[in-house]
């Protein structure tokens, strides 16, 4: 495929993959979180009050995993953390009770992501790899036609 690409047709498909790749980076810059120090819970909104940070002065006992909130608790606040945070989770504090923190990043989520990432990778390598078979098989064809055509013309 590559040897029926003119140099023009070439040097604009790099320029248009070099600015794509540089797109890229600029959105994914954008979209990176400005702190990047490893804080797993945070208080940030002044919403927050005392009592929903007791898990930095008590004993806590985890009652769910990280889970990220949901467009009606966004939207309404409650619980706090969700207006300032995308994921929460519900803890019990021993003197306080039950209160949610903010969390960075839910488990099973991440790796779902990871699964479906890594499943679209195969299915793009399986059809690339087939695409380059079929296009081996034009170009051998090709080739078997031209000899053929030599020999029958007598060169």
């Amino acid at each position: 495929m590559i040897e029926s690409c003119s140099k023009k047709r070439m040097v604009v498909a790099i320029a248009f993959l070099i600015g794509l790749s540089v797109l890229v980076l600029i959105i994914e810059n954008e979209l990176a979180p400005s702190d990047t120090r490893p804080h797993t819970h945070t208080p940030t909104h002044p919403n927050i009050t005392l009592r929903d940070m007791c898990w930095l002065r008590e004993e806590v006992q985890e009652l769910e995993e990280c889970q990220p909130c949901t467009v009606l608790e966004t939207q309404s606040g409650s619980p706090a953390v969700c207006s300032s945070a995308s994921y929460r989770q519900k803890i019990k504090c021993n003197k306080t009770g039950e209160v949610f923190r903010k969390c960075d990043r839910v488990v099973w989520l991440e790796e779902r992501h990871f699964w479906t990432f890594l499943g679209v990778s195969a299915v793009v390598g399986l059809v690339a790899g087939l695409a380059t078979a079929v296009r081996q098989r034009i170009l051998d064809h090709r080739i078997v036609q031209r000899i053929q055509r030599q020999v029958a013309a007598g060169v």
